[in-house]
């Protein structure tokens, strides 16, 4: 429980350093962080099923 709490805490911080991006810059982080929160997910749900 505590890896996702320090998961969505850093993601958190990232999405609001985006805020000092240009434009097409904030995109590509903001595609980039949709993916890691993606296979983030799918890592621990993984990680939880084979318990």
């Amino acid at each position: 429980m505590l890896k996702i709490a320090v998961i969505i805490v850093l993601l958190l911080l990232a999405f609001l350093a985006t805020n000092y991006l240009d434009e097409s810059a904030q995109k590509k982080v903001l595609i980039g962080l949709g993916i890691v929160i993606g296979s983030a997910v799918v890592f621990l749900m993984a990680t939880e099923l084979l318990r």
